[in-house]
């Protein structure tokens, strides 16, 4: 079995770690402008921030790494490819929903459950590959 390179999940990485940072950005100007060190000090746009910026924390890492491994196992590039890029609009969207309060909408909606079903559909195809590539040996 030849490597290859995992370049799409290099790119998802990338798109993942820019939404980070800027999530990650917004908390810390928000934070500035209340003075607030720690915690969320009762502001609610502060904690929603804070929350947005920690879901994509909570689930683009396990996502890169297992897309990872898909791509270094053989996983089909254009699967791959539309795994990664699947996942990135759906964690903006996710990020734009919380943007728009805490309550439900069409954008958070589309956020949690786009990546819950990117999450299903990429380990069910993991499985497959490992599990055949298994049965191979």
């Amino acid at each position: 079995m030849t490597m290859n390179l995992p370049l799409y999940t290099a790119l998802t990485a990338a798109c993942i770690l820019f939404l980070q940072l800027g999530l990650m950005l917004s908390v810390g100007l928000r934070r500035v402008k209340y003075r607030q060190g720690i915690g969320d000090g009762g502001h609610d746009d502060l904690s929603l921030l804070v929350r947005r910026h920690g879901n994509l924390a909570e689930n683009g890492a396990i996502f890169v790494v297992v897309l990872a491994v898909l791509e270094i196992v053989g996983g089909a590039p254009l699967a791959v490819a539309a795994f990664g890029g699947t996942f990135v609009l759906v964690r903006v969207a996710h990020a734009i929903g919380l943007t728009l309060g805490d309550g439900p909408n069409a954008a958070r909606f589309v956020g949690a459950s786009g990546t819950a079903l990117t999450g299903f559909a990429m380990a069910g195809y993991l499985m497959f590959i490992a599990a055949g590539q298994l049965l191979q040996t």
